[in-house]
């Protein structure tokens, strides 16, 4: 008689058969994904605009070529024939080799900094020296780069990368973003990372906070989906380094703005007062330092401006008036500025005999002008100036008790973005909230538009990178974890133990010392090892093996 083991050995046959295949699939599957891992990400440098980057490792036993790539983050608006953010040609690399660890940067620095295009942009040099970088360690600079926002929890606190438009395309999905205001309205917008070569969403409440200068790192433990493997990189620890300032020759911003600043627009107004008449939102030169607008008084006396405040679409209010001084002639114009920039330098840029302005807390966090193409919420495209911090104060959002307010909004009808010319206000006696009547600046136009002189910087070099960061790019290492965890996964399993049983553990093959400490440490449930989910090829062996040990008992 068979014993009751030998009846059922066909179904465990059939079984393990079944399981196998599905486990070396899903083993196969992971490989491919899971070649290029996000090892590193420095989202929230002291300078917000660029010195982003991220660290990518391959895992793989093969180079990995990331010509014509695409960065986008979760959440952005689908662009239908999208440019590569890595381009061979641009970035003196864009390959990753088999076990290398490789920094992807934001290596385009707009035309700031010099005349027509930075000579600055693409150059790894720039970048080693912040960090001490030697060469043997692979930069990849990027255009178009995904920026990434510093929100805790927001869809922006992510970065993915496709290997081509056809990848990318797979991942969008149409998106009612205001089903209360506007319901029915969809955009397709990015809403997955499946079809990603590479991605990290750290938007997790377990991912690290940082501090607005240091980067977060994957321990190398675990997943590197799992925000708890993460730390915020200290300088001197796990060969993280302070970035040190990097100086460059060149201009303190750029020839390519073009505007007509203190250049009354014709017409008369229907109504008196102060009417914005120019706005420079999306200047070439750096941001939000070189951002400015331009308003017109059309009242028969001067108008003192000392107490005013100017603001754009920001939940963060400012906390008191940031015009401390300055009039408005009757008839005439007055250019309110960022003081981040001198008055010396800014009629360097743009003509002496400027009514200058100066207007404090002119800041990223506090109110630079919006960029955005398309909000839904037109108001966050929008500037505003009230006559005192009380008719200010509460009225940041909603603006209504602004003496002075345009919405640039393209889906309005104003001019399309274009970084580098302003927009002005084409007749006086036109509605200012009506887009049609607004025109970009275009050097030789009818109202004389020209384009801002280059101001050279102290010593003819300009900072490039200020220092100050905190970050190991180019330098992986796994933190070590339990000293049974031999695989650095996390915990101390059964593969831990193949690798101890194959003489691969720390101490030497079949080392008594190695295997005492992961008898010590082991003990993960099999429901928790199953929900981390991350070892299909070690299952794969041991249904295998345990095939192997069924039919080897048959007579």
């Amino acid at each position: 008689m068979k014993s009751s083991l030998a009846k059922q050995e066909p179904f465990i046959r059939t079984w393990l058969t079944r399981v196998s295949i599905f486990f070396l699939g899903l083993a196969s599957s992971n490989a491919a994904f899971a070649q290029l891992q996000v090892t590193e990400v420095m989202y929230n440098p002291l300078d917000e605009n660029v010195w982003e980057w991220i660290e990518v490792r391959n895992t793989g036993g093969a180079s990995v070529d990331l010509n014509n790539y695409l960065g986008f983050n979760l959440g952005d608006t689908e662009i239908v024939s999208p440019n590569p953010t890595i381009l061979t040609g641009q970035s003196q690399n864009t390959i990753i080799g088999p076990g290398q660890v490789a920094v992807i940067y934001d290596a385009n620095y707009g035309s700031s900094f010099a005349p027509a295009a930075n000579p600055n942009n693409f150059v790894d040099a720039n970048f080693r020296s912040a960090y001490g970088l030697a060469p043997t360690v692979p930069l990849i600079g990027a255009n178009f780069w995904p920026e990434m926002v510093n929100t805790v929890g927001s869809q922006g606190q992510s970065i993915g990368f496709w290997a081509d438009a056809t990848a990318y395309a797979l991942d969008i999905s149409p998106v009612e973003d205001d089903p209360i205001n506007d319901p029915g309205v969809f955009t397709n917008r990015v809403t997955s990372f499946s079809n990603a070569a590479f991605s990290l969403d750290f938007s997790g409440a377990s991912f690290p906070a940082v501090d607005g200068m240091s980067s977060i790192a994957w321990s190398g433990n675990g997943s590197n989906s799992d925000g708890t493997k993460w730390v915020k990189s200290v300088s001197g620890t796990n060969n993280a380094v302070t970035s040190v300032q990097v100086q460059v020759p060149g201009f303190i911003n750029s020839d390519a703005d073009t505007g007509n600043p203190g250049i009354a627009p014709p017409g008369t107004p229907a109504t008196m007062g102060l009417h914005i008449t120019e706005i420079m939102y999306d200047p070439a030169s750096s941001e939000p330092n070189w951002e400015w607008v331009e308003i017109y008084n059309s009242t028969g006396s001067p108008i003192n401006l000392a107490g005013y405040v100017l603001d754009d679409f920001n939940t963060t209010a400012h906390t008191s008036a940031n015009i401390a001084a300055g009039s408005v002639p009757a008839g005439g114009t007055a250019i309110l500025y960022n003081s981040m920039v001198s008055a010396a330098d800014f009629a360097a840029a743009w003509g002496a005999g400027l009514n200058l302005v100066e207007v404090t807390d002119w800041t990223t966090a506090a109110m630079a002008l919006n960029n955005s193409v398309n909000n839904t919420t037109m108001r966050q495209d929008s500037v505003a100036l009230w006559s005192s911090f009380a008719s200010y104060m509460g009225d940041n959002v909603d603006q209504l008790n602004a003496v002075a307010r345009v919405e640039y909004n393209e889906s309005t009808g104003f001019p399309t973005l274009s970084q580098g010319p302003s927009i002005s206000l084409a007749d006086l006696s036109l509605d200012p909230s009506d887009g049609a009547n607004w025109d970009n600046a275009v050097v030789g136009d009818s109202i004389g538009s020209f384009n801002a002189n280059l101001v050279a910087g102290a010593g003819g070099l300009v900072t490039l990178h200020a220092g100050g960061d905190v970050g190991s790019p180019g330098s992986f290492s796994v933190v070590a974890s339990n000293p049974g965890d031999f695989d650095g996964d996390g915990d101390a399993d059964g593969h831990d133990f193949l690798i101890w049983q194959r003489g691969g553990s720390p101490t030497g093959p079949l080392s008594p010392v190695d295997l005492a400490a992961w008898k010590g440490a082991y003990g993960t449930p099999l429901a928790a090892a199953v929900g981390a989910v991350p070892e299909p090829t070690s299952m794969s062996i041991v249904l295998f093996g345990l095939a192997g040990l069924l039919l080897g008992k048959r007579r």
